[in-house]
């Protein structure tokens, strides 16, 4: 009988002994996942989003869209008194530019880059009109009504110059420039932010 009690007990102490064991071995392989498998990966992680941060640092401005126009003026106007137009003021003229409007990101640090999944999503900020350049050596004046008494000044000319561009950014945005620029910027930064290694894959978003 003492025989038989002895085995039953020797028999639990190794299943608690075995069972204890196999615990150990779970939290060893738990800690060992956690610490070795994750942490490379986080580390992974990191590293890839520190190099599209770079990436996106170096660009800066990215502009991806453009579109060239000529523009013409007109600008009338007389002297007044109190509202009142003063007879032999009146000047006008007609003035045309070539230009060109530009479009794109105008700062690409302020792109939210992601982690997500082992891959990166970057997050870009609307695109919006960047520049708007008109080229002096295209000016030209097409009609042209002064007077001695009220002069075409280099004032007249800047107040046109403004208008111009006004009207540029009007209609390049009308004929779709700014779409142009987000579809090539999100072909463009796809491109060249991909890993070179294959590590990670690049999803474009807009905030």
């Amino acid at each position: 009988m003492k025989d038989i009690f002895k085995g039953v007990i020797i028999k639990v102490v190794s299943i608690i002994v075995v069972a204890g064991l196999i615990g150990l071995g779970g939290i060893f392989l738990y800690n060992y996942f956690t610490n070795n498998i994750l942490g490379l990966n986080q580390h992974a992680n990191s590293s890839n989003i520190q190099i599209v941060k770079e990436k996106l640092k170096e660009t800066a401005e990215l502009n991806t869209g453009s579109y060239l126009c000529t523009t013409v003026v007109t600008k009338e106007n007389s002297k007044t008194i109190k509202g009142w137009k003063i007879p032999l003021t009146r000047k006008s003229f007609v003035i045309s530019y070539d230009g060109t409007v530009k479009a794109g990101i105008k700062n690409l640090t302020k792109a939210e880059v992601i982690p997500s999944e082992g891959n990166v999503v970057i997050k870009l900020p609307e695109i919006e009109i960047t520049d708007i350049t008109i080229d002096n050596d295209s000016f030209k004046i097409m009609d042209e009504s002064n007077n001695i008494f009220n002069s075409i000044s280099i004032g007249d000319l800047n107040d046109a110059q403004k208008e111009l561009k006004k009207k540029m950014k009007e209609s390049a945005v009308e004929k779709g420039v700014l779409d142009i620029a987000k579809n090539n910027a999100e072909t463009l930064l796809s491109e060249m932010l991909k890993s070179p290694t294959g590590d990670y894959d690049v999803k474009v978003e807009w905030k």
